[in-house]
């Protein structure tokens, strides 16, 4: 449990720290911003799927697979339907961030910034934390 609290902590604070860094503005352009944008939003899904996988095995639905981990969640209830969507589009972004580099889509990272989505993965953090602690 306390894992999963300490990642949901590292969720949140990675969308502060983007609203900071957002709030200055950004050039995606510039080589230096664009990495340091795509490794926070990276570190950022990854925290919330890492926190999907302990969730599941602290149902006792061990998940080999990282949409298996929001399957089950969905399942025990702790995600909808909607939630579901939204974790298989992060695990899919997560992806695309560690093994297609150049097939990065620096207008969509862009449009994520922006309209500041990342924030969405906040809501989800807090959802997966809230259903581990029970009634």
């Amino acid at each position: 449990m306390a894992e999963v609290k300490a990642l949901a902590e590292l969720v949140a604070k990675l969308a502060d720290f983007l609203d900071q860094e957002v709030s200055r503005g950004f050039d995606l352009d510039d080589f230096g911003q664009l990495l340091k944008f795509l490794h926070a939003l990276q570190m950022q899904a990854q925290a919330l799927i890492d926190m999907a996988q302990r969730a599941a095995a602290l149902l006792g639905e061990p998940s080999h697979s990282y949409v298996g981990a929001g399957i089950a969640l969905l399942r025990r209830g702790m995600l909808t339907e909607e939630d579901f969507r939204l974790y298989r589009a992060i695990v899919g972004f997560r992806n695309v961030l560690v093994h297609g580099y150049v097939s990065i889509d620096v207008s969509r990272v862009s449009q994520i910034l922006a309209r500041r989505e990342y924030r969405k993965l906040v809501g989800l953090a807090l959802k997966i934390l809230e259903a581990t602690r029970g009634p």
